[in-house]
């Protein structure tokens, strides 16, 4: 025990030379996470809107405003209001409504006659995603089906207003997830993402020091006292677990205030903060094992860099880090099921997300545990054959 703590105090010393090393590790998850949080927000609101501006041209001015107002809402919004002659002076809109001359005195004609109201014309941006299109087009369709049908009570003697019609007010919807598991928040989503990247990518001062340690003649002298290679390793386990917690208490503390404080989304911490702890602790162990690995195996800085940098960035693409796996194809979803990045954001979202127990995280947990056991055996065995490769020549 005394020559792990040695060895814990021994790479303490050399993380604390490190000074810039140390701080891309907390700065640059912390930067992902604002930034990203804030560029997706709207994104991950799921609303068809979303801020989408629309105009609507006609002839006559006043129906022209009067279908603006009950198309606004649910994310759609006018640019402005038109003039007296229905012309709308704004920026150019998303979606541009063209009401033809004689629509609103052809709404009281059935529908699928020949002397029916004219056509209506949508002008859209092509860059409008499709989900927003379809929506306002069924906005648009439902206004004009409520003004024509109170137009039809008018003329039958009932008198009822088009707003009564609206689908919006024909009943009220409630909608319930089952079992709570609805998608994440930009925050929800980004905060937990960005944090397991930046836990995964202390593979690079891992395995930086251990090469220069190997360069140095450091390691050789170690093993000449007769310290165990296995010990070796487990003498950094203690410090990046150390990096890692203080790692994911600051990445939470910034999705709880900067990312708010910059105008977005606040995260909520789950009530089960001893969940959180496990699978962060998960999450470390497995990141570890994966830099035990990486060490191991370069025998320069710039394999070291290569091999643990594009092995991150490929995780992290496949797992649901930069592009979330709920917009993914189907393909995708199950591919993404191989990387462990994948696996810790379930665990996240399980903790966070939908205020999960220990048998939400027990899968993706002894999944993380499981590789970094693996990972860890497999370091050694490299080490082993080197030795005996080394040894036969």
């Amino acid at each position: 025990m005394r020559r792990l703590l040695a060895l814990w105090e021994k790479e303490y010393l050399a993380l604390s030379r490190d000074v810039l090393g140390l701080a891309v590790l907390f700065l640059m998850p912390a930067a992902f996470i604002v930034v990203m949080s804030l560029a997706l927000s709207d994104v991950f609101k799921g609303g068809a809107g979303r801020g989408t501006e629309f105009a609507v041209i006609a002839t006559d001015g006043k129906f022209a405003k009067q279908l603006s107002e009950r198309l606004a809402g649910d994310g759609f919004r006018p640019t402005s209001e038109p003039d007296k002659r229905g012309v709308l002076h704004a920026t150019k809109p998303a979606l541009t409504l063209i009401v033809p001359p004689g629509f609103e005195h052809a709404l009281d004609t059935p529908p699928g006659n020949t002397d029916s109201a004219p056509a209506l014309t949508l002008i859209a941006d092509p860059v409008l995603p499709p989900m927003q299109l379809l929506a306002f087009k069924q906005r648009v369709l439902g206004v004009v089906l409520a003004l024509r049908v109170s137009a039809m009570m008018r003329q039958a003697g009932i008198a009822v207003s088009a707003d009564a019609l609206d689908l919006k007010h024909a009943a009220t919807l409630k909608v319930e997830t089952i079992g709570n598991s609805g998608r994440p928040s930009s925050v929800q989503q980004n905060v937990p993402a960005w944090l397991i990247f930046g836990m995964f990518f202390v593979v690079m001062p891992i395995s930086s020091l251990f090469v220069v340690e190997r360069r140095e003649g450091t390691l050789a002298r170690l093993v000449s006292l007769r310290v165990p290679f296995s010990m070796l390793l487990l003498g950094k386990v203690g410090p990046y677990f150390v990096v890692n917690l203080a790692q994911a208490v600051l990445m939470l503390l910034a999705g709880r205030t900067l990312v708010p404080w910059f105008g977005g989304e606040t995260l909520a911490f789950p009530a089960r903060w001893d969940l959180l702890a496990a699978v962060t602790a998960c999450t470390s162990f497995a990141a570890i094992g994966w830099g035990l690995l990486v060490a191991v195996c370069s025998r320069t800085l710039e394999q070291a860099t290569v091999i643990g940098g594009v092995g991150n960035i490929l995780a992290a693409a496949v797992g649901g880090i930069m592009v979330p796996r709920f917009v993914m194809p189907e393909a995708m979803q199950k591919l993404s099921e191989v990387s462990p990045m994948a696996w810790a954001l379930d665990a996240f979202h399980a903790v966070i997300l939908r205020g999960g127990g220990a048998a939400d995280i027990a899968a993706p947990c002894a999944k993380l545990l499981a590789l970094a056991t693996a990972l860890f055996a497999a370091a050694l065995w490299v080490h082993y054959r080197r030795r005996v490769l080394t040894s036969a020549q």
